[in-house]
């Protein structure tokens, strides 16, 4: 992410070069908080990106068994709710 900001990059073009380049392993589309709001808004790798900015309503959380998760080691879930691994560890 640094790399894309340093490009000149928005937050909003980093996060969809991001998807366009880890989507195939994201699973947040798969996620039943994900709605119709998330997709419109191209949302998604809420660990590395941080919070939706939509109206999510709290359910069962997939995070731990995402792929992006795993290889990643992160440690935390909810993401879209609660924010990114980097700032639910207080990086």
């Amino acid at each position: 992410m640094d790399r894309m900001a340093s490009e000149g990059l928005s937050e909003s073009e980093i996060g969809e070069k991001l998807l366009d380049e880890m989507g195939d392993l994201c699973i947040c589309p798969d996620c039943p908080m994900y709605n119709q709001c998330a997709q419109e808004k191209y949302e998604g790798l809420y660990c590395v990106l941080g919070k939706s900015t939509c109206n999510l309503e709290e359910d069962d959380c997939i995070c731990p068994e995402c792929e992006v998760a795993e290889n990643l080691e992160l440690k935390n879930d909810l993401f879209c709710i609660k924010g990114s691994e980097k700032e639910l560890r207080g990086l």
